[in-house]
């Protein structure tokens, strides 16, 4: 089996690579990038049977990686790494496919059932996952009710964040203040109760505000 391990912490890739060939019984080969591009830039290159993907990476995060992980290799099994706190995530993520969530501090035992049940074709969610998606199924009504009004500049402030658009360039691309450009984001954080970027492209996909 061959796996690559994406995020951009180095001393956590090499841990999670050294117990991913203490877990799995069989021979596996792991290769790493440290950010959403290298992992995509390496899927061009070698054939890989499993992805661990991170969220919050520069370069390109886990959200945006994954699209393209989705749209160019779609049935490559992706395992996010994450916490189970953010719901927006989730959701995204839930709706768009993935195929498992794991902690970062996720048990070997954990890890080797999210592996065997992607290994037969199934996807694994560890309990707090299960519970989160039966929420979302319950409030889905309630929460398809609800609908988020952005103007053009919003969404066009949107399109250069899934990009990886610094506000330096979002501003000069614009024609707006840094400062401008920072009232913007923050603005839209607080009407999509998103607590940073990665929350609000999450946000933006999940409502189609981003395709």
């Amino acid at each position: 089996m061959k796996i690559l391990v994406v995020d951009d912490h180095q001393l956590f890739r090499k841990a999670f690579i050294r117990l991913l060939k203490i877990s799995i019984e069989y021979p596996i080969f792991c290769d790493e990038a440290q950010s959403g591009q290298e992992a995509i830039d390496k899927l061009e290159q070698k054939k890989f049977d499993l992805v661990f993907l991170d969220v919050s990476m520069p370069r390109m995060d886990g959200v945006e990686a994954y699209k393209h992980i989705k749209n160019d290799h779609p049935g490559l099994p992706v395992i996010i790494l994450t916490g189970f706190d953010n719901e927006n995530l989730i959701s995204h993520f839930v709706k768009t496919g993935v195929h498992s969530f794991l902690s970062k501090g996720a048990s070997v035992d954990e890890l080797r059932s999210a592996i065997e049940s992607i290994g037969t074709g199934k996807k694994y969610f560890p309990m707090e996952i299960e519970l989160i998606i039966k929420k979302m199924i319950r409030n889905r009504n309630k929460d398809g009710s609800k609908r988020f009004d952005f103007s053009c500049q919003e969404k066009l402030l949107m399109q250069f964040l899934v990009k990886g658009f610094t506000s330096k360039e979002i501003a000069e691309q614009m024609k707006l203040t840094n400062n401008t450009v920072r009232t913007y984001k923050e603005r839209l954080m607080e009407k999509t109760n998103t607590q940073n970027v990665a929350e609000l492209i999450a946000f933006g996909f999940k409502n189609g505000i981003l395709n």
